[in-house]
């Protein structure tokens, strides 16, 4: 994430030209899958071994809740054209509304995570809700590339975002859903095979199906028909959906793999910036996109680096992030009331000062 963010905003013009930058699109164009996965599978986790709980609307639920509606809230900060409510509440140009309004990662994330926390108190039996989110992930999959096509100049400026890339959005939820809904899937798959201390034969089983999956998008590509007018592979073809979450689920057993090999009882790496995500996601991207205030690697450097000076970069903030990241994690494992009196601290004094700036 930190890799593709750096390169993207960092790297020459005419680098990105070149075949090797290509290559590392794709590579990196499997980053917004896993995130979304990953948050899925979270999901699942947190859903299989709380069930009861989520049901009589008790604290994970409403833990659950406030938690993504805060993550909501955090991923439309990051698009405030001002960081001041006054200049804020006198905007009259509405593409700075089409700015603010774009949906990125954390949105899909967020509202995605709801509308399923929300079907799951709604369905009460797990085997329905897992069999309506099949649904859901299939209806999304295939129903992307018609979505894509549609003109929704129509509806309200807030929703078209999540719907269309027409607007500056970059994660429209056709498909990106669906890679959430999968990782939730395929997460209860999992936990009720360690359960019955069956997780390496399940996770044999995802690597056929992900090998499976890709082989047969492929060769659906090459197919002599075709079902969507004005095909395009790259552009949320459900054949270019199956190879990326065949990618990201292959990803996922060998990591896998790792971690049981693994002795150590401290955090690895992986597991620290997964546990501390959002944290390392909002500060990386304030420090190379900047905001409502000078410093950011874009306003000091532009698109005029090589790859070695983009990679160092990364590299130096990689670092950076680690230790942010294990500082809060050990702030967190310390004292949680510590570690939420600093919570409630800094979030006070940034709505503070976007009031009253």
């Amino acid at each position: 994430m930190i890799e593709t963010h750096v390169l993207n905003a960092l790297l020459a013009q005419s680098l990105k030209d070149q075949a090797p930058f290509k290559i590392l699109t794709f590579v990196n164009g499997l980053v917004a899958p896993s995130f979304l996965f990953c948050a899925g599978f979270g999901l699942a986790i947190s859903l299989r071994r709380r069930w009861d709980k989520f049901m009589r609307f008790e604290r994970p639920f409403w833990r659950t809740v406030v938690r993504m509606v805060f993550i909501l809230v955090v991923a439309y900060s990051l698009h405030l054209p001002f960081f001041s409510l006054r200049r804020m509440a006198g905007i009259t140009d509405e593409h700075l509304w089409i700015s603010f309004f774009q949906v990125d990662i954390l949105q899909v994330i967020a509202v995605t995570l709801l509308l399923l926390v929300l079907l799951a108190s709604v369905t009460r039996k797990p085997d329905i809700f897992r069999t309506i989110v099949s649904i859901l992930a299939l209806a999304v999959i295939f129903a992307a590339p018609v979505v894509r096509a549609m003109d929704l100049s129509g509806l309200p400026i807030w929703f078209r975002p999540y719907l269309s890339l027409q607007f500056q959005s970059q994660f429209p939820m056709f498909p990106w859903a669906a890679f959430l809904m999968v990782g939730l899937i395929l997460g209860f798959w999992y936990v009720r095979a360690a359960e019955e201390k069956k997780d390496a034969e399940c996770m044999k089983w995802f690597g056929i199906l992900a090998v499976g999956g890709m082989v047969l998008s492929v060769a659906a590509e090459f197919a002599p028909f075709g079902v969507y007018p004005n095909h395009d592979f790259f552009r949320a073809s459900p054949e270019f959906f199956f190879v990326r979450v065949g990618c990201v689920v292959m990803a996922l057993a060998g990591l896998w793999l790792l971690g049981r090999k693994r002795q150590s009882s401290g955090p690895s790496l992986l597991s620290l910036f997964g546990q501390e995500s959002l944290l390392v996601y909002v500060v990386h991207l304030l420090i190379v996109y900047g905001h409502d205030y000078d410093f950011s690697f874009v306003r000091m450097f532009g698109q005029t680096l090589g790859y070695v000076q983009a990679l160092g970069l990364f590299a130096g903030l990689t670092i950076v992030m680690y230790l942010l990241a294990f500082v809060w994690h050990s702030i967190k494992k310390w004292n949680m009331r510590v570690a939420y009196g600093i919570e409630v601290c800094i979030l006070g004094g940034i709505v503070a000062e976007f009031v009253l700036k």
